[in-house]
C-alpha cells in the first residue's frame, strides 16, 4: 500500500531559504552584487533609498559595496518618517531600468508598503533586496519583513552579542540565486540558535513602549523633541527608539548625545551624516542633523528608563541657548 502522507517532511526544497554567513552584512551584499547573474546587461544600475548613512570609522554598510563594485546608483525619496514614497519609487523605475532595488527597514520598523514595492519591482524585472540590518528580530516575529524580497541582509552583531562584534547574514528566497557566492563565517550560524529570538523581540517591544510612554508625557515634547514613531506595530521589534531633537543645525542633537553618554547612557545618532550623494536633499539632510536613538535592546528593562529620561531632561535643560517666547521653549543653535 502506497503511503499518501509520510510520517515526516521529506522534501528538501520545501520552505527552504538558505542563508550564508559573513563577517558583516556588507560583505554578503558585495558577494551577491558581484555575481554576473544579478545583472541583465552591461549596465549595473541599483536603486536605493535617499537616507543612507556614513561615518569616518565605519564607512557606509549599504553603500560601500556599491562603490567598491563600481555600480551606478540611483535614489528614490522617502517620507519624513522614513517610509518609501511609492510615487517617487515608481517614477524612478519608469524613467530608467534598474536591476536591483534596495529597501531598508529602518531601525527595525517594517516598511509597510513592502508588498506593493514587490509588485513594482516584479513589473520592472528588478531584484528586490531587503536590508534588515536592524530587523532580525522583526523578521523573527513573522511579519512581511524579510519575507517579501528575493534577498534579505542582516547585521547580526547589531542585534546579538556576537564574537568580536562581527556577523552578517544573507538569506535567499530562491536557492537558485546562489550562483558563485561563498560565505566566509559559517560558524556564526550557531549564535542564532543560541538565543530566544522571539523572547528578545518581545523584550524590545516592551522597552520601546515603556520608554515611549515616558517620553510622550514630558512637557518638552513638541518643543524640544518629537517622537518619530509614537506607535509600534505588533510585528515590529525595534533596534532603537528614534527621536528628533528640535532646533537649528545639529548642535542641539550633538549636545544631548554627549551629555547623556557622559551620564552613562548609551545613546547613538544613527545616520548622523549622509553619504555625499544625498547631502543636498533638504528633508533627509535635516533629519540626519536632528535624529538621536535611545537604547531598547534586550539587556535593558523598563525599570531602567526613569533614570535615562531624567538624564534626557537635564540634557535638554542645559542646551547652549534657550529662548522663551509666548510660553513655549524655542531651541536654536548657539552663536
Amino acid at each position: 500500500m502506497t503511503q499518501t502522507i509520510p510520517k515526516t517532511a521529506t522534501d528538501p526544497a520545501g520552505f527552504r531559504t538558505p542563508s550564508l554567513f559573513y563577517g558583516a552584512a556588507r560583505e554578503g551584499m558585495r558577494d551577491l552584487l558581484a555575481q554576473p547573474q544579478v545583472w541583465r546587461g552591461e549596465r549595473r544600475d541599483i536603486l536605493l533609498p535617499a537616507f543612507i548613512g556614513w561615518s569616518a570609522n565605519e564607512g557606509s554598510g549599504v553603500f560601500d559595496p556599491v562603490t567598491e563594485l563600481g555600480l551606478d546608483p540611483g535614489f528614490y525619496d522617502l517620507t519624513e518618517d522614513l517610509a518609501v514614497d511609492l510615487p517617487a519609487l515608481k517614477a524612478r523605475l519608469d524613467e530608467r531600468r534598474y536591476d536591483v532595488v534596495v529597501v531598508i527597514h529602518y531601525f527595525g520598523r517594517t516598511e509597510r508598503a513592502i508588498g506593493r514595492i514587490r509588485e513594482l519591482t516584479d513589473r520592472h524585472g528588478a531584484l528586490l533586496l531587503e536590508d534588515l540590518a536592524h530587523a532580525w528580530f522583526t523578521h523573527a516575529l513573522g511579519g512581511p519583513a524579510g519575507r517579501t524580497g528575493e534577498v534579505a541582509l542582516y547585521s547580526l552583531h547589531k542585534m546579538l552579542p556576537m564574537p568580536d562584534a562581527r556577523g552578517g547574514m544573507v538569506t535567499y528566497r530562491d536557492p537558485a540565486r546562489i550562483t558563485g557566492q561563498r560565505e566566509t563565517e559559517p560558524a556564526f550560524s550557531r549564535h542564532l540558535l543560541d538565543h530566544d529570538a522571539v523572547g528578545i523581540a518581545r523584550r524590545r517591544q516592551e522597552n520601546f513602549r515603556a520608554l515611549t510612554a515616558l517620553l510622550r508625557a514630558l512637557p518638552e515634547r513638541g518643543r524640544a523633541f518629537e517622537l518619530m514613531w509614537p506607535e509600534l506595530h505588533d510585528d515590529d521589534a525595534p533596534q532603537t527608539l528614534p527621536v528628533r531633537i528640535l532646533g537649528a543645525g545639529r548642535e542641539n542633537r550633538d549636545h544631548v548625545y554627549a551629555a547623556m553618554n557622559r551620564d552613562g547612557f548609551g545613546m547613538v545618532s544613527l545616520y548622523h551624516t549622509l553619504i555625499e550623494h544625498l547631502r543636498d536633499r533638504p528633508t533627509m539632510a535635516d533629519l540626519a542633523r536632528h535624529i538621536i536613538n535611545f537604547p531598547v535592546h534586550q539587556d535593558v528593562t523598563p525599570k531602567d528608563y526613569p533614570a535615562l529620561v531624567g538624564s534626557f531632561r537635564r540634557a535638554l535643560g542645559s542646551l547652549p541657548e534657550q529662548a522663551q517666547a509666548g510660553g513655549s521653549l524655542h531651541l536654536t543653535a548657539p552663536r
